[in-house]
């Protein structure tokens, strides 16, 4: 081969390798979305997943939908799979806002459904739940109002430096779901917002939620029936109502929660800090094989609490001596340290028939207010102790 031929050669092997790797995009504004907020872009988003989910991914990488920089109101949408290529990422702008009407007309705002590969990434998804909120305290609206981002039946997803503001009801809720990371999020509502948890995950396995902050008006993060292999860490939380299992036991055949880790977290103004919550009724249950370690409190009301006689007013009718047939096994407390905002800084409210057992306390310093010492309560349960505990176990 002649000299002249080679550098020829060269730059066309170099362009076909640059052809291969350029990523399929699907702007919405193509396909009609307005960055003015002026109109509903439901459509014209749908359209974009449409495409995006049926490109198969054959340059090489996973094809992009694209929302640039401006307001995009939108209601109801329903992405669905599964898709062609390994997975679609959907990159909204930093400067971009994906908003919401008001009005409420479904349980889920954004969903994605048997969305396999999904990766979400930046700027924000504004609930607008203001007008609901108020709607709700009033009386006038009894329903559930809509979780903000769904994500459903879906493998190996990921959501990474999005924000969450405003959810009418739950800010993103996982279900059924294997392999899902959430990291660099945060989720924002007013601390009177009713039911604004920031995660809940049921039916789900292998979760993972770092780096990321939740102030809200209910749980920061709640793991309910069916919830697996979980691990949480490096999140700041309040205000809201702490990070919850639970709750369990509502409805008979639940599945139980298990191997779930909690470490390097920051709960500040928070009603609860480390909760497991259970229904006073006998339906069976479990929880088991849990770990909340290296977790700092700030002025939070019941830092350590297990509840396993939770039953609202209204429901007194279903809980026949309020005795919960959920077995709570293998819980650990190491490095817990902090204020309580009440003086039972430590709570252990366990089952007459199931009394909670295996959960062990290491190195606990919490204190009530300005370093006045603290209570703990214990009622049906068994554990061991070690290292420093103050307030002093209860066992």
């Amino acid at each position: 081969m002649s000299g002249r031929r080679l550098p020829l050669l060269l730059v066309v092997l170099t362009a076909l390798m640059t052809l291969t790797t350029v990523k399929a995009e699907y702007n919405v504004v193509d396909y009609g979305a307005r960055p003015d907020g002026a109109a509903d872009s439901a459509g014209a988003f749908q359209a974009a997943w449409g495409a995006a989910c049926n490109d198969t991914g054959s340059s090489g990488s996973r094809p992009v939908l694209r929302v640039p920089a401006g307001r995009f109101l939108l209601s109801r949408v329903y992405f669905k799979g599964p898709c062609r290529s390994a997975g679609v990422v959907v990159a909204i702008d930093r400067n971009g806002t994906v908003f919401a009407p008001p009005t409420v007309d479904s349980r889920a705002w954004i969903m994605f459904h048997h969305a396999d590969g999904l990766a979400l990434r930046g700027g924000t998804l504004d609930g607008q739940g203001q007008e609901y909120w108020a709607c709700k305290k009033s009386g006038r609206c009894t329903g559930q109002g809509p979780t903000t981002l769904d994500i459903s039946q879906s493998k190996g997803v990921s959501v990474k430096q999005l924000t969450l503001l405003d959810s009418k009801n739950v800010h993103m809720a996982i279900f059924d779901s294997t392999g899902v990371t959430v990291q660099g999020v945060r989720m924002v509502a007013p601390a009177n917002s009713p039911n604004t948890d920031g995660i809940h995950a049921q039916l789900s396995r292998h979760v993972t939620i770092l780096n990321t902050t939740f102030s809200t008006g209910d749980d920061c993060v709640s793991l309910g029936p069916g919830t697996s292999d979980v691990l949480i860490r490096d999140i700041k939380c309040g205000p809201g109502h702490g990070i919850s299992i639970g709750s369990m036991g509502g409805q008979p055949g639940e599945e139980g929660v298990r191997n779930v880790t909690v470490e390097r977290a920051v709960l500040t103004g928070t009603t609860n800090g480390l909760r497991i919550k259970t229904w006073g009724m006998p339906n069976p249950g479990s929880v088991t094989g849990v770990s909340f370690s290296q977790v700092t409190m700030h002025g939070v009301a019941n830092p350590i609490l297990v509840d396993q006689n939770y039953c609202p007013r209204s429901r007194k009718v279903d809980c026949p001596g309020k005795s919960s047939g959920v077995q709570i096994s293998d819980v650990s407390y190491e490095d817990i340290e902090g204020t309580s905002r009440t003086p039972v800084a430590v709570k252990f409210d366990c089952s007459d028939t199931n009394p909670c057992s295996g959960i062990r306390l290491k190195n606990i310093r919490l204190t009530y207010r300005h370093r006045r010492p603290a209570q703990a309560r214990c009622r049906n349960a068994a554990g061991s102790v070690s290292g420093e505990v103050t307030p002093p176990s209860c066992f």
